[in-house]
């Protein structure tokens, strides 16, 4: 039998014998409180930074998901080697428009969307842990619409955004065509996707090339993305219905390179080396023309 003895501020648990008076229980211990609520951590600041999970965990003066754990993910994604990062998501370029964004994350680059007027709607699937993003916007005081996804169709009316950002540096699988249908769908006529890829040709596939036999002298870390790599091309093919396509290369930290790349410029090598292929085109405004144009022939008829 076990009694509870349970105070202002603390829960004891203590066994007693059959027979037993609770003056003569033995404390037992308190059992360790798991939840499934809120991933590992040091994986999601390793998402979140961009940066291969085998660099060291830092020194824990922050509590694992509070208010100072946030903020200082969120300083260093925009620091040295994220720099690029409001320029190619084009922080304060949309204020009043509507923002659809996947792949989000805990909510950082959303939150800079909505910082600036941008009206934001972030869609998530349960494994993505849109809670932590909900509280991620709660501290800040800002709202956004919160939508859960159940599979690749995108539950808004067609031309429902200005933009979307899509973010897949982290899924199992290449972007599904029919995902980027979607896309294309809930796009307004001019409309802009801003996706975030894994690069092909990366530190990684060069490396391999140039230096087969670093792994003698030099371990290379392995990479910060876990999703299938791509190319320019690919991309290309796979929007090929958006026009006006932008490709370059971003991110790139000097431990990933060998010692004797490292006294080139970095700025220099993550264009031409970078780990992440950012993808930009646009919804052709013809295609409004168009949908204009096609008039019901029964409709006609009548």
């Amino acid at each position: 039998m076990r009694l509870m003895d349970s105070g202002i501020s603390n829960l004891k648990l203590f066994a007693v014998e059959p027979g037993g008076s609770a003056e003569h229980a033995t404390p037992l211990p308190m059992p360790v409180a798991t939840s499934s609520l809120a991933p590992d951590p040091h994986t999601v600041a390793t998402h979140e930074l961009i940066r291969p999970p085998t660099v060291r965990r830092g020194r824990r003066d922050c509590e694992p998901y509070s208010a100072a754990w946030f903020d200082e993910l969120e300083q260093k994604r925009y620091q040295r080697h994220g720099r690029w990062l409001p320029h190619a998501l084009e922080f304060g370029r949309h204020p009043g428009e509507s923002l659809l964004v996947l792949g989000c994350g805990l909510g950082t680059d959303a939150v800079h969307y909505a910082r600036t007027g941008t009206n934001v709607t972030v869609a998530a699937t349960p494994n993505e842990y849109p809670h932590l993003i909900q509280d991620n916007f709660a501290r800040h005081g800002l709202s956004a619409e919160f939508v859960t996804l159940t599979g690749p169709q995108l539950p808004f009316a067609d031309s429902a955004f200005d933009v979307v950002t899509w973010n897949t540096l982290y899924n199992a699988t290449k972007p599904d065509p029919l995902r980027i249908n979607e896309l294309f769908r809930v796009l307004k006529p001019g409309g802009k996707v801003i996706g975030l890829f894994p690069a092909h040709y990366d530190t990684a596939f060069w490396q391999e090339r140039l230096l087969p036999l670093q792994r003698i002298f030099w371990r290379r870390p392995p990479d910060p993305t876990t999703a299938p790599k791509t190319t320019a091309r690919e991309l290309r093919r796979a929007f090929a219905r958006f026009g006006e396509h932008r490709m370059m290369k971003r991110h790139l930290r000097r431990g990933e390179l060998p010692h004797a790349w490292r006294i080139l410029p970095l700025t220099l090598l993550e264009r031409l080396i970078g780990r992440v292929l950012v993808l930009k085109a646009k919804k052709p405004i013809l295609t409004a023309r168009l949908q204009v144009t096609q008039v019901d022939p029964s409709r006609l008829a009548a």
